[in-house]
């Protein structure tokens, strides 16, 4: 029987545990409901920090390992230099320790809010590729490179020399790594990788004041990391973009358009969309939310922000759209549909099927994502607080909570990140390799200068729903 596994990272709230993280694997079959299980050895309670977890190829014949990344906080929980460290998943053995000092880039910024990783395979086995998110003072984010290697019988982790870092298109903005994918093209590989900027006035908590402008992909020689000919930096991709994935050729990008709203009645972005991009950073548009002229109710479903895409490798992609309301809970809904049937820029009724049996409705949790199940021929969903495995006939079983995921029987447990099992999925043809997904919340990544009395209201409200 066919499986598939996610590794899942979680933090808890609570007061008697505040400051903790677990990790585990969560495994569904087909059929089932998805089930947790605890890591042996060491690798399964982190103290002091929020993690997040990727499987990797290793370099030098390692094999599968996993990378850990763990956000640290000083006392008045300004963020400090993320630790990495690396694990055996045979044995959850750690194989690298944790730095004690910053992985620094060449001019002295430290790594700080890694929010993505991929992993090549073959000669490029080792290469991880990442995205920071943004670096310390709220700099703009950078795209990085990993080398996991052997030295002296001893596994090692080193960031490399070369970077790059997105340069805003907008006078006051600042740019935001998001997303980055590995892709070889007739024997030439690069890195293409996307970031979102805005530009903030007055109090970080209130979205209006955020302006959010037009997000940015380049194309970049994976070597030296700097853009090729023809490559950008393009200020071309919908604003807010939170995904970049290759499929068929192309390139699929998904973006909320704008900030993130949280009021009733809900407020979305009319200019979130789903995008096709070419590998000459062509972009069309594929699919958007209604507008405020498209007033019939059988647009309804269309009111919302859209929020990820999911594509199997037979071309089914499922979509969540979604807004949360005053309270911080989330309404969307899950859509079915085929790949090639999202063109021409239109509203989700017209060009894809609502799989109405799974409700999103005031959903608890400030984690949305999909990621494919291929070898189940269904997709992982994390809606809120909640992971299930879901197909166009609705869900498989039922859901695993993050209190039941997390197996803490107190506190304010939730799902920190999930990201897919290797080897289950290791590349997509021959062409592009998406090894490893991750998916945090960007305010949970990085506060965004957030005040201190601003962070714990946003806390507050995240931990008692």
């Amino acid at each position: 029987m066919s499986t598939s596994t996610v590794v899942a990272t979680f933090y808890n709230f609570a007061t008697s545990l505040s400051n903790k993280g677990r990790l585990r694997l969560i495994t569904s079959s087909s059929t089932s409901t998805p089930a947790y299980t605890p890591v042996s050895g060491s690798g399964t309670e982190f103290t002091n920090t929020d993690p997040i977890a990727f499987y990797f190829n290793g370099g030098s014949g390692t094999g599968i390992r996993v990378l850990l990344v763990e956000r640290n906080y000083d006392s008045s929980y300004q963020q400090t230099f993320c630790t990495l460290s690396v694990y055996d998943p045979s044995s959850w053995t750690k194989t690298v320790a944790e730095n004690s000092s910053a992985y620094e880039y060449n001019d002295g910024t430290p790594l700080l809010n890694i929010y993505s990783i991929n992993s090549p395979g073959g000669t490029d086995a080792g290469t991880l590729y990442g995205a920071d998110y943004t670096g310390v003072n709220n700099d703009n984010g950078r795209i990085f490179k990993l080398i996991h290697d052997v030295s002296g019988g001893a596994e090692t982790l080193t960031l490399d020399s070369h970077d790059y870092q997105f340069v805003p298109t907008t006078s006051g903005a600042k740019a935001h790594s998001v997303d980055s994918v590995f892709n070889t093209e007739s024997g030439t590989d690069y890195v293409y990788a996307a970031a979102q900027q805005y530009s903030l006035s007055g109090s970080p908590s209130n979205p209006a004041n955020y302006t959010y402008y037009n997000s940015i992909i380049v194309k970049l020689d994976p070597g030296t990391l700097t853009p090729v000919s023809g490559g950008g930096p393009s200020a071309s991709l919908a604003p807010n973009v939170f995904d970049l994935q290759y499929y068929g050729g192309s390139f699929y990008v998904t973006a909320l358009g704008g900030a993130q709203w949280n009021q009733t009645s809900w407020k979305w972005n009319y200019t979130s969309r789903i995008q096709k991009v070419t590998t000459g950073l062509t972009v069309t548009d594929l699919v958007r939310p209604a507008n405020s002229t498209e007033t019939d109710s059988k647009y309804d479903n269309d009111k919302f922000d859209i929020r990820s895409l999911a594509i199997l490798e037979d071309g089914t992609a499922y979509i969540i759209n979604g807004s949360y309301d005053s309270n911080f809970a989330f309404t969307g809904h899950l859509w079915h549909a085929n790949i090639a049937d999202l063109t021409g820029d239109d509203l989700l009724y017209n060009t894809a099927t609502l799989i109405s049996n799974v409700s999103i409705s005031t959903v608890n949790g400030y984690l949305w994502a999909l990621l494919p199940a291929d070898e189940l021929g269904k997709v992982w969903g994390m809606l809120g607080d909640t992971l299930g495995v879901y197909d166009a006939s609705g869900i498989s079983g039922s859901a695993i909570d993050a209190a039941t995921a997390s197996g803490w029987t107190d506190g304010t447990p939730a799902f920190n990140a999930i990201s897919l099992a290797m080897p289950a999925v290791t590349r997509r043809g021959s062409r592009a390799i998406k090894s490893v997904r991750g998916f945090v919340h960007p305010v949970l990544v990085s506060r965004a200068g957030m005040s201190q009395d601003e962070y714990d209201d946003f806390i507050s409200s995240y931990a008692g729903k």
